[in-house]
C-alpha cells in the first residue's frame, strides 16, 4: 500500500510574518496561522520558502512533491529523525495550481546564539551556522560562542553519522557547505541543514545543483553524490581544526589523529571511486573525540581586531603512528624503543660497547613512542640531541680513549669479583648484539634479526631470509628515526648514535610481498593458504582498498564499498607489525558492483556487453532488476536480460545481475 500524498497548501491561505532571509533562489518568511507535526507537543513553528520568478522555469515540481511525501513513506523512526536534523520540505505550496514554493519547519531555537560584537556588545540572535567557527579561538570566543576542541571533533562526528543515514535513505546534501550547516553544542555537539530542498532524492533535484565558492568537488565530477559528500566533510575536517575559511591540505589534521589525515587524503582522492564512507569518518572521528581537549576557547582581554589563522604546524609521524589506506580508531600503540621520541636537552644512557641509541618504531598504530631508559648495569657514554647540551656531570675525559678507564657497577671495589667481567673471558664468548662495525658497515640490501625486547633492539647479521629485517635505505649525518617515514616498504627504523646514521628496515614476510601493499595495488594468493604477493591489476585478483597496520581486526574493513575480501598477515615477535588488507575483487565490469536500480551503460556486441557506470541515469541505457552471488543463474531474471562471472579460486564471489533497457 503506498502511503497518501502531502496535499498542496494554497498560497493565499497562509498568513505570513516577517521575512527571515533572502538568497538566489527566493525568499524565506514566518507564516503564522500553521504549526506541524502537533503531536510533538504544541508542534513546530513554520516557515515558508517561495522561489523567485527568475528559478520558477527550471523547478522541478515533481520531484519538489516527491520530497514533501517522503516523510509519509519513511518509517516513523526514520521520519522523526529526518525532521529532527534537516529543515525538511514539508508541503508544496501552490498559486493557482502551479507549485511556487514549500513549508518547513522553522529551525530549532537551539541552533541559535546570541551574538557579540568583538568590543563587547550584545546583539541580537543569529543562527549558528557552521561558517563561524572556521575562525581563530578568539574571534569564536569573542562573538560569545563556548566552543572547545572536543566540541568541533564532535560536531564532525555528528555530521558524519547524518550523512550516512542520509545516504541510507537515497538522499545527498551536494551543495555541503557550512552557509547550510548550523550547530549546538548543548545538551550535545549536533548538526542541523537547512537548503534541503536543494538536496538530492533517489537522483532526483528539484532545481539544478548549485555550489559554494570554495567547496567546489574536482571538475568533471557529478555533483550532488554520496562520494561528493565525502570530499566535502573532508574539506570541513581540515577547515574547522585548521581554524580556516580556505584550508585544504589535510596535514593540519596529523596534529588530532593521523588517522583523520589519512582519512582526509583519501576523501579528497580524485577518483571518487576510492573515497571512504561517511560512516568511516564517524568511526574515527569518536575515537578522536575521546582525547580531545574539553577546555573551551578563551576571549581576548580586551577589545581587538579579528585575525584568521591558517593551517596549524603539522607534527612529524613515526613509521608507528602511519597506515596506509586508512586506519580505524585507535589500534596498538607501537613498541616503545630508547631514542624513538627523543626531545632536544633530554639525556638517554646508551650501552657504550654497542654505540646505538636504540630507537625502533614499528608499524603498528596511533601514539608517541615512550622513552624509556635501558635496564642493563653496563658502562654508559651520555648522548644528547641538543649540540648546545653540555652534561654537568661528565669531565673532560673522552670515553673513546683507550687511555680512559669507564665506571660503572661492576667498578665499584665493594662488589664482588664477577668472571664475565674479565676481558679474557669475553674474547671467545659469542655476542648476539652487532658491533659498532656492523651497523657502520650496513649497506641497502643487508639483513638483520631483531632479538631485541620491550624498548631494546638487538640487531643480528643474517642472510636475507624469511623473518630478517632487510636495509632499504641508509640516512646519515642524522639519528631522526622520523627520516625514515618516508622510505618505501619501511618498517622498523634503527639509529646509530656513533655512527651517525639511521638504518632504514623492512621486514620480509613469509606471507608474500603483499605484506606492502598500499591502498590501490592489486595482490592475489589462494584462499587455502600459500603466499600473497602484489601483481598488475586484472580481472580475478584483488585491489587493495585499505591497509591497516598493528591490527587484524577485519570488522574494520566493513564500511569500505565494494570490499568483498580481506587478508592479514601476522608476525609473531611483533603484533605491532600485523598487517591487515581491506580487498575488493577486480570485476570484468562496473556490473560486478552493480546493485538494484542502479543505471548502467551497456556498449559492445550481445555476446560480449561491457557495462560502465557512467555516474548518471541520463547517459544510461539500461537499468539493473535483480542480483544474486549464484554464477549461471538465468532463471533467477526471468525475461530480463543477465550477465554472470564467477572467480575460479573464489566462488562465492560469482554474481549474476540480471538488467533490462531503460
Amino acid at each position: 500500500m503506498n502511503a497518501p500524498r502531502t496535499p498542496a497548501v494554497a498560497h493565499d491561505r497562509l498568513v505570513l510574518g516577517a521575512q527571515l532571509g533572502q538568497g538566489g533562489q527566493g525568499t524565506v518568511h514566518e507564516v503564522t496561522n500553521r504549526r506541524i507535526n502537533e503531536t510533538a507537543g504544541h508542534g513546530w513553528d513554520v516557515v515558508y520558502k517561495e522561489y523567485s520568478p527568475a528559478v520558477l522555469p527550471s523547478l522541478q515540481a515533481d520531484a519538489l512533491t516527491a520530497r514533501a511525501d517522503l516523510v509519509g513513506e519513511l518509517n516513523a523512526a526514520d521520519a522523526e529523525w529526518l525532521c529532527e536534523r534537516t529543515a525538511w520540505p514539508a508541503a508544496v505550496v501552490q498559486r493557482q495550481g502551479q507549485a511556487c514554493g514549500f513549508l518547513m519547519r522553522a529551525v530549532p531555537d537551539r541552533f541559535r546564539f546570541a551574538f557579540q560584537t568583538l568590543n563587547g556588545t550584545a546583539g541580537t540572535r543569529r543562527l549558528a551556522t557552521m561558517e563561524y567557527l572556521l575562525n581563530d579561538d578568539a574571534y569564536v570566543a569573542g562573538i560569545g560562542l563556548t566552543i572547545s576542541s572536543r566540541d568541533r571533533l564532535a560536531l564532525l562526528g555528528d555530521l558524519a553519522q547524518t550523512l550516512s543515514r542520509l545516504h541510507r535513505l537515497g538522499i545527498t546534501v551536494g551543495d555541503l557547505s557550512p552557509k547550510n550547516l548550523l550547530f549546538s553544542t548543548a545538551p550535545q555537539p549536533e548538526c542541523f541543514l537547512i537548503d534541503a530542498d536543494a538536496m538530492r532524492l533517489r537522483g532526483t533535484t528539484v532545481l539544478p545543483q548549485a555550489e559554494t565558492p570554495d567547496w567546489q568537488i574536482p571538475d568533471g565530477e557529478e555533483r550532488a553524490t554520496g562520494a561528493s559528500d565525502v570530499y566535502k566533510l573532508a574539506l570541513l575536517a581540515i577547515r574547522l581544526v585548521a581554524r580556516d575559511q580556505t584550508a585544504t591540505d589535510p596535514a593540519v589534521l596529523a596534529a588530532v589523529s593521523p588517522a583523520l589525515e589519512d582519512l582526509a587524503r583519501c576523501s579528497l582522492d580524485p577518483d571518487r571511486k576510492r573515497r571512504p564512507t561517511p560512516a568511516l569518518w564517524a568511526e574515527n572521528l569518536a575515537a578522536a573525540v575521546a582525547t580531545a581537549s574539553t577546555a573551551p576557547a578563551s576571549a581576548p582581554a580586551g577589545p581587538g581586531t579579528r585575525t584568521v589563522t591558517g593551517p596549524g604546524r603539522r607534527t612529524r609521524r613515526t613509521p608507528g603512528n602511519r597506515a596506509t589506506g586508512v586506519p580505524g580508531p585507535g589500534g596498538r600503540p607501537p613498541k616503545a624503543r630508547n631514542g624513538a621520541a627523543i626531545a632536544a636537552g633530554v639525556v638517554v644512557a646508551l650501552v657504550a660497547v654497542i654505540g646505538l641509541a636504540a630507537g625502533h618504531s614499528g608499524h603498528s598504530g596511533s601514539g608517541p613512542a615512550a622513552v624509556e631508559a635501558p635496564a642493563f648495569p653496563t658502562a654508559t657514554e651520555t648522548v644528547s640531541d641538543d649540540p648546545s647540551y653540555t652534561d654537568p656531570a661528565a669531565d673532560d675525559t673522552d670515553p673513546g680513549d683507550p687511555g680512559t678507564t669507564e665506571t660503572g657497577p661492576a667498578d665499584d671495589p665493594d662488589s664482588p669479583d664477577d668472571p664475565a667481567d674479565d676481558p679474557a673471558d669475553d674474547t671467545d664468548t659469542p655476542s648476539d648484539s652487532p658491533t659498532p662495525d656492523d651497523i657502520a658497515a650496513a649497506e641497502i640490501g643487508s639483513c638483520f634479526y631483531d632479538n631485541g625486547t620491550g624498548g631494546h633492539v638487538d640487531l643480528v647479521a643474517t642472510d636475507c631470509t624469511d623473518g630478517a629485517f632487510e636495509v632499504v635505505d641508509i640516512r646519515t649525518g642524522t639519528t631522526d628515526l622520523d627520516s625514515c617515514d618516508h622510505v618505501t616498504d619501511n618498517d622498523e627504523s634503527v639509529s646509530s648514535a656513533r655512527n651517525n646514521l639511521v638504518l632504514c628496515l623492512s621486514y620480509q614476510s613469509p606471507g608474500g610481498t603483499a605484506f606492502h601493499a598500499q591502498q590501490g595495488d592489486c595482490v592475489y594468493g589462494a584462499p587455502s593458504g600459500g603466499t600473497w604477493d602484489k601483481t598488475g591489476c586484472r580481472t580475478g585478483n584483488f585491489k587493495v582498498l585499505a591497509a591497516y597496520r598493528g591490527t587484524g581486526d577485519h570488522g574494520k574493513c566493513s564500511s569500505w564499498p565494494h570490499y568483498n575480501e580481506w587478508k592479514t598477515f601476522t608476525v609473531a615477535a611483533d603484533s605491532g607489525l600485523d598487517v591487515l588488507l581491506c580487498l575488493s575483487m577486480n570485476y570484468p565490469d562496473d556490473i560486478g558492483y552493480a546493485t538494484q536500480r542502479e543505471c548502467l551503460l551497456k556498449t559492445g556486441s550481445e555476446t560480449q556487453p561491457t557495462f560502465t557506470n557512467t555516474g548518471s541515469c541520463d547517459s544510461s541505457n539500461v537499468v539493473v532488476t535483480g542480483r544474486t552471488s549464484r554464477y549461471h543463474a538465468s532463471s533467477f531474471c526471468g525475461n530480463d536480460g543477465w550477465a554472470t562471472w564467477q572467480p575460479g579460486d573464489y566462488p562465492s564471489l560469482a554474481y549474476t545481475v540480471c538488467w533490462r533497457p531503460k
